[in-house]
């Protein structure tokens, strides 16, 4: 094996192992239980979210160079407010709470069925902050060693998922289809994620030689790698789903779902390891995001906000969130993933594609802000009247007509490239 080769497939892993949370785990099976025999056309709208976006924002970062370059083209001082919304929600909005929530609910349903949320959870978030305070490599070994294992895990389940199937797949009655699908992988926040991990990627890459457009080259090729393994997993997991969907209620928690399907692949015995692992990947991503997060926000502030006041404060406004549990924080990071990823969509494609020109990247990103915006918030009678000339208003791709007009339009009025 040459050094390229060696190179690109050590930051692949490194790059799935950012990607791959323990919470991705929990959607792909619950999209599969709700689509049954449609689950393949509604996992293909989870992929390209869940695993092809990703890579998007891995190209495009490597292709701007600078968050400032990938955003700052909308309007002033829009790369800082989107970049701070991403890490909020990120951090202690949305992921940071829903790992604790995760490894909460996984553990009540396994090996401590009478632990207390706010006992169990107080436990989580002081232990983040135990290693998130102290710079320590106890957390990243652990990581090391539990990415590997839980992937070895979830082939292990997937495999005997297609050899002995939970029971059959059948029609359902609301499935998903490819546009669920596609909201749904909004959940993994990985595209989002991608924007802001992007650099550390990079900047691997380019400590290893690669420069210019080689490391652009590999950046991309690393993503296509990473990005296949998300979907083979996202594929297997909602295969599993639909095995499942004579077997489970529609209404079952997406968490108590994945236990009860690992149980009945695995036995006890394999669902008391997947749930342990499972646990401590959560920790370790809950680390990962407040340590990114905190340095993120001091940064930002310029070193006016302390680092272990930002640790402590995430984890005190993740801890409250988390109390929530995971289907709640789900329907909470709902319509506010709804409102950001097309707009971060519309950045990626327009980074990927080298376009320069400013009005373009306003008017397209601009009015599909408040679109989305108006999709979410506006009162559902007044959707309906939308829709009655709209058809596409709430259907998830409403926004791409309005960014595309705005987009072409953006292009005459400013008909010079800006460097």
């Amino acid at each position: 094996m040459n050094k390229t080769t060696r190179d690109v497939l050590v930051v692949s892993f490194a790059l799935f192992s950012m990607f791959f949370g323990a919470g991705n785990v929990i959607f792909p099976p619950f999209l599969g239980l709700i689509s049954g025999k449609e689950y393949l056309i509604s996992t293909l709208g989870f992929v390209i979210t869940g695993a092809g976006l990703p890579i998007l924002g891995i190209v495009a970062i490597s292709k701007a160079k600078s968050f400032e370059n990938f955003a700052g083209k909308v309007a002033p001082g829009f790369a800082t407010l989107l970049g701070a919304v991403i890490m909020i929600m990120i951090g202690p909005l949305l992921a940071i709470p829903k790992t604790g929530a995760l490894t909460y609910e996984v553990l009540q349903n396994t090996v401590a069925p009478g632990l207390v949320n706010y006992v169990g959870l107080g436990i989580f978030f002081i232990v983040t902050i135990f290693f998130s305070l102290n710079e320590n490599s106890v957390i990243d070994k652990l990581g090391a060693i539990l990415t590997p294992v839980l992937l070895i895990s979830l082939i292990i389940l997937i495999v005997k998922g297609f050899v002995s199937p939970i029971g059959d797949i059948v029609v359902t009655e609301t499935p998903k289809g490819f546009i669920g699908g596609f909201v749904e992988g909004y959940q993994t926040m990985d595209a989002i994620a991608a924007i802001m991990f992007a650099f550390t990627i990079i900047k691997s890459i380019n400590e290893k030689g690669y420069v210019g457009n080689q490391a652009i080259k590999l950046s991309s090729l690393t993503g296509v790698i990473a990005g296949c393994c998300l979907a083979l997993i996202y594929v297997g997991l909602s295969h599993i789903g639909a095995t499942a969907s004579t077997v489970y209620p529609n209404d079952i928690s997406r968490t108590q779902l994945l236990i009860s399907a690992s149980q009945a692949i695995l036995g006890n015995f394999g669902i008391i390891i997947l749930a342990m692992i499972i646990s401590l990947a959560c920790l370790t991503t809950s680390v990962g995001l407040t340590t990114t997060a905190a340095l993120y926000f001091r940064d930002l502030s310029k070193g006016k906000l302390n680092y272990k006041a930002l640790v402590l404060i995430i984890n005190v406004i993740s801890f409250y969130f988390a109390l929530n549990g995971v289907d709640k924080i789900v329907a909470i990071s709902g319509p506010i993933l709804s409102v950001v990823y097309p707009v971060a969509i519309i950045l990626m494609l327009l980074n990927v594609f080298g376009v320069k020109r400013n009005m373009v990247y306003s008017l397209s990103a601009l009015p599909t802000l408040v679109f989305s915006a108006l999709v979410v918030f506006l009162p559902a009678d007044t959707v309906k009247m939308v829709e009655s000339f709209y058809p596409m208003f709430s259907n998830g791709f409403g926004w791409i007509p309005i960014a595309v007009i705005g987009g072409i339009i953006g292009y005459f009025i400013s008909p010079k490239a800006t460097e």
